[in-house]
């Protein structure tokens, strides 16, 4: 319990970075703000950012790391997605309603395959 709240699932980018040596694959990441999402602007709580942890190649989501508001609760799109093997191709057509914290992941889903 803490101020910004923090979650995480999956690995971390060091972690999966070893995993693709070891397997051959490529690992990247991509990240969205809590400072560009309109939930957060109104409830003035723009601290806070979101980074997801992918292979470059099938887009398989390995990882997730989220510091802002309700991040214990957003962490579980991401927990979901990583138990069924899902890619970041998929999970960046899920809707996310507006305005809502959800668009956090959506975002950084749009940067991972932009």
């Amino acid at each position: 319990f803490t101020h910004p709240e923090m979650s995480f699932v999956g690995l971390t980018e060091p972690q999966a970075q070893e995993l693709g040596e070891k397997e051959g694959f490529e690992v990247v990441s991509a990240r969205s703000y809590f400072k560009a999402n309109s939930k957060a602007v109104a409830e003035k709580e723009t601290d806070g950012l979101a980074k997801i942890i992918y292979r470059k190649d099938n887009g398989e989501l390995l990882g997730a790391h989220i510091i802002g508001m309700h991040a214990a609760d957003l962490i579980q799109e991401a927990a979901n997605a990583i138990a069924n093997r899902q890619s970041v191709n998929e999970l960046a057509f899920n809707v996310h309603t507006h305005p809502t914290l959800s668009e956090v992941m959506d975002e950084a889903y749009k940067r991972a395959i932009a």
